[in-house]
């Protein structure tokens, strides 16, 4: 088992790299959109919709609201602020156990057309930023540290239980190591490359980031668990769904966007 989550970590890694370095944005587009859509047809199944042409149409839409949203029609401003309401009450839902009515089949398909969607566009306009590769491999580089580094203290000093009727295997001591795992790497990175004062809320932006991204894997539990589903799907060796990959990203986007918007960066 864990040599195939390897090979196929290393196999996903290789082609994000390959995408995200080419010169055509084409490829990341691609690479991102038939990530997405995929991740939206897992979704389908929180959702318990079976009808095939229930599922064409839920797709169709999918893909038409993405296009909406990358050919422009609403803005950075509006859009991003929005959506990280919604994920400050999805995070609400998850771990206070209120907003049940999210548990409602199509409610529960409008949330995941709007985050995962939202996540496309998003991820898409970084690259097309200023040094917009490297941006995005901050954004990565702050989800995968404060998991990274949550496994490892959580498996070390974890004892306190975070969520025990989400996600059992999560503590508040792994919670806490994997944000100082974050603050570790992008403290100097940061301050070496940025006056004090951006610095500083870019630590901010990505100390949030790496929190809800934590709230991002648990919500996507959450769902499971309520639906009787392990994995999201087994389209990924090793590694279950498309959707157990992207949760903690798909969560910590808009949060990133956010800091990126009212600092200017992302316009």
């Amino acid at each position: 088992m864990l040599k195939q989550r390897i090979i196929t970590a290393v196999i996903l890694i290789a082609m994000l790299l390959a995408a995200l370095f080419a010169k055509n944005p084409l490829y990341w587009q691609v690479f991102i959109g038939v990530a997405l859509l995929g991740g939206f047809y897992e979704w389908l199944r929180f959702c318990q919709i079976e009808n095939v042409l229930h599922k064409l149409l839920s797709c169709t839409v999918f893909v038409v609201t993405g296009y909406f949203l990358h050919a422009g029609y609403v803005s950075f401003g509006v859009a991003v602020p929005l959506v990280c309401l919604l994920w400050l009450a999805l995070l609400a839902f998850t771990l206070f156990d209120v907003l049940t009515f999210f548990h409602f089949k199509w409610i529960k398909l409008l949330i995941g057309l709007i985050t995962l969607a939202t996540a496309g566009w998003l991820i898409v306009e970084f690259k097309k930023m200023d040094d917009g590769p490297l941006w995005i491999i901050y954004f990565f580089l702050s989800v995968v540290a404060a998991d990274v580094g949550a496994y490892f203290t959580g498996k070390q000093f974890g004892k306190t239980k975070l969520a025990p009727s989400i996600s059992p295997g999560k503590t508040v001591e792994g919670f806490l190591g994997g944000l100082a795992l974050v603050a570790l790497i992008f403290i100097p990175l940061m301050f070496l490359r940025f006056s004090s004062g951006v610095a500083l809320a870019l630590l901010l932006t990505v100390m949030l980031t790496a929190v809800v991204s934590v709230g991002g894997d648990l919500f996507e539990s959450k769902l499971k668990r309520h639906v009787g589903l392990k994995d999201s799907s087994q389209i990924l060796p090793g590694h279950g769904g498309i959707l157990d990959r992207v949760d903690s990203l798909m969560a910590g986007l808009p949060i990133f966007a956010l800091g990126l918007v009212l600092l200017g960066f992302l316009s």
